[in-house]
C-alpha cells in the first residue's frame, strides 16, 4: 500500500522525502521487516532514542510526533495515538465502515452485554463478530483476546477479517484506556452502551472524574449515531443528559426510561422478568443469575429495539444465551452446597455479586477473594469491608499479584475487614483457599469465589502460572463424588 494513502485523513505537521513509498509492514514495537516505523514516544529524547534502534531495522518511513532530524523519509503528525489508529483503518482499507459496529464500555458488564449482542443479532439473522475480554470471535470461530480491545492494527485485522467472513456487525467491549489511548479513532459506531461507572482504575486515572472523561469520548456526535445510557447509574444519568448523538436511549430499573423490567425474579441459575422496551412489552428469563445482569439485558434490549429489531426476536436472543464464561457460572456439590464463579474485581462488581447471591442463600455466604498487584490500591480495604458486611465468612487470599507480594496486598484488605467483623481468615495460597471454603460448606452455603472469573493464570513476577478457579472447583467435586462412592462401598 502506498504511504500516502496509509496517511490519509491524518493531521501532519511535517511530510520530509516521501515519495509514494510502497509499505507492507506496520510496527510500533521495533519489529523486523518493518517497512514504516511509528514511535508512540511523546518525550523528544525518547523519541528519537527509540527511532535510533527502529533504524537499525531499515525501515522505509518513520512516523513521529517530535520533529526528528534523521536521514530518512519521516512524517510529524500532531497527534500520535490518533494517527496510528488512523493508518490502521487506512491499512486494513476501513472495514469497520463496511459493517455495523456497536460498542460497550463501563466499568462492570461489558463482556455480558456483548455475548447478548450477539445472540439477539443471529437470531435476527445476522453474522457477528466480537471482541472482548474473554476471546475475539469471528462469526463462530474463537481467537484468543490479549487485551479487553486490542491495540489499533490488530483490531482493524480482526475487523477486516470479519468483513471477509462476511460479518454484518461487529460487537466490541471499549475500555477507558483504549478511548484515552484513541485506539478507536477512525471507528463509527452505529450504537454504543454504557453499563456504568464505578471505581476502578484509579492506579492510572488520577480521579473518578478523568476516569469518566475517557469513558465519555465514546458518546459524542461524531463518535457514535445511537447511544444507550444506565440512567440509574449516577454518571449514566449525566451522560444522558448532555449527550450530543443523533438519538439517546435510556434504560433503567428505578429511574424512568425508555427502557425497564418490572416483576424481576432472580435465583442463582437465572432470572425472569417483564420488559417494557418503549411501550412494547415481554416476558423474558436469562440464565444467568444475579440482578445485576437484568441490567446487561436491559442494555441490549434497548440498543437493539432502537435499531428496529422486533422485541419478539430480541426476547429468543437472550433467552438463547447459555452462560459466559467467567460470569455467574454456578456449580452445585454432592453435598447440598452451591459455587458461584465470578470476574468481579471491582468494589462495586464484588458488592452487586454478594448482594445478589447473599439474597438467594437459604444458609451461609462464604467469599474467597483477592486484589490484583500493581492495580489500584485504594479498592483493597473498600473490597474487605464490603465483604465483611455482606457475607457470613470471608477467606483473603491471593488474585494475580504481579509484582508484589502477594500477603501484603491480603493484609491491606484485612485493613477494611477488620473492624466490621472476626468472620474471615487470610489463605494466601488460592488453591488452599478454594478447597478451604468447600472443606467449611455445608448444605444450603454458597461459595463466591470473585476475582479471576474465566482466567485460567495466575501472573506473578511476570510469570503467568496456569491456574483456573473453575478447574479447582471441579477437581474438589470429583474428590467430594470418589468419597461419596467409597462410603457408599463400605
Amino acid at each position: 500500500m502506498k504511504i500516502e494513502k496509509i496517511l490519509e485523513a491524518i493531521e501532519l505537521k511535517n511530510v520530509v522525502g516521501l515519495n509514494e513509498q510502497d509499505i507492507s509492514s506496520v510496527s510500533f514495537k521495533n519489529d523486523e521487516n518493518c517497512d514504516l516505523f511509528i514511535s508512540l514516544k511523546t518525550d523528544y529524547q525518547e523519541c528519537l532514542n527509540d527511532v535510533k534502534k527502529a533504524l537499525q531495522l531499515n525501515p522505509k518511513v518513520v512516523v513521529t510526533q517530535n520533529n526528528l532530524d534523521i536521514d530518512i523519509p519521516n512524517v510529524t503528525v500532531r497527534d500520535i495515538r490518533s494517527a496510528m489508529s488512523l493508518m490502521a483503518c487506512n491499512f486494513y482499507d476501513n472495514p469497520s465502515k463496511k459493517m455495523k459496529v456497536i460498542g460497550v464500555t463501563g466499568t462492570n458488564g461489558k463482556t455480558t452485554s456483548t455475548y447478548i449482542l450477539k445472540s439477539i443479532l443471529e437470531k435476527a439473522g445476522y453474522k457477528v463478530g466480537l471482541i472482548g475480554t474473554n476471546c475475539n470471535i469471528i462469526d463462530h470461530e474463537i481467537v484468543p483476546s490479549h487485551l479487553t480491545t486490542p491495540d489499533p492494527f490488530e483490531l482493524q485485522q480482526l475487523m477486516r477479517q470479519m468483513y471477509e467472513s462476511g460479518c454484518d456487525y461487529v460487537v466490541m467491549e471499549v475500555s477507558a484506556h483504549a478511548l484515552y489511548f484513541r485506539k478507536v479513532d477512525g471507528i463509527y459506531f452505529e450504537s454504543s452502551i454504557f453499563t456504568n461507572l464505578t471505581q476502578d482504575h484509579l492506579d492510572f486515572f488520577d480521579s473518578m472524574q478523568s476516569y469518566a472523561q475517557a469513558k465519555s469520548q465514546l458518546f459524542k456526535k461524531n463518535k457514535t449515531k445511537l447511544a444507550v445510557f444506565n440512567v440509574d447509574d449516577e454518571f449514566g444519568h449525566i451522560f444522558a443528559r448532555y449527550c450530543n448523538c443523533e438519538r439517546v436511549i435510556s434504560y433503567a430499573l428505578d429511574n424512568p426510561s425508555d427502557v425497564f423490567a418490572v416483576n424481576v425474579n432472580v435465583n442463582l441459575h437465572g432470572s425472569k422478568f417483564f420488559v417494557n422496551a418503549m411501550d412494547d412489552i415481554s416476558e423474558m428469563y436469562f440464565k444467568i443469575g444475579g440482578k445485576y445482569n437484568v441490567y446487561n439485558v436491559l442494555d441490549c434490549v434497548a440498543c437493539c429495539r432502537a435499531l428496529g429489531i422486533d422485541l419478539e426476536v430480541i426476547k429468543d436472543g437472550v433467552e438463547a444465551v447459555e452462560g459466559v464464561e467467567g460470569r455467574y457460572n454456578t456449580y452445585k456439590s454432592i453435598k447440598g452446597y452451591n459455587v458461584v464463579i465470578d470476574y468481579a474485581h471491582t468494589p462495586d462488581g464484588l458488592e452487586n455479586l454478594l448482594k445478589s447471591v447473599k439474597e438467594l442463600t437459604p444458609n451461609r455466604l462464604i467469599a474467597v477473594f483477592g486484589c490484583g498487584g500493581n492495580r489500584d490500591v485504594t479498592k483493597r480495604p473498600i473490597m474487605g469491608k464490603i465483604s465483611g458486611q455482606i457475607a457470613n465468612i470471608s477467606i483473603l487470599t491471593s488474585d494475580n499479584p504481579r509484582f508484589e507480594d502477594p500477603n501484603s496486598i491480603i493484609d491491606a484488605i484485612e485493613c477494611g475487614i477488620k473492624p466490621i467483623t472476626s468472620n474471615y481468615i487470610k489463605i494466601e495460597n488460592r488453591k488452599n483457599a478454594i478447597e478451604y471454603a468447600t472443606k467449611i460448606a455445608k448444605s444450603g452455603d454458597v461459595i463466591v469465589i470473585a476475582g479471576k472469573g474465566q482466567e485460567t493464570y495466575q501472573d506473578i513476577k511476570g510469570v503467568k502460572h496456569h491456574f483456573s478457579d473453575k478447574e479447582v472447583v471441579q477437581d474438589l467435586f470429583d474428590e467430594e463424588r470418589s468419597r461419596s462412592e467409597l462410603q457408599l462401598q463400605m
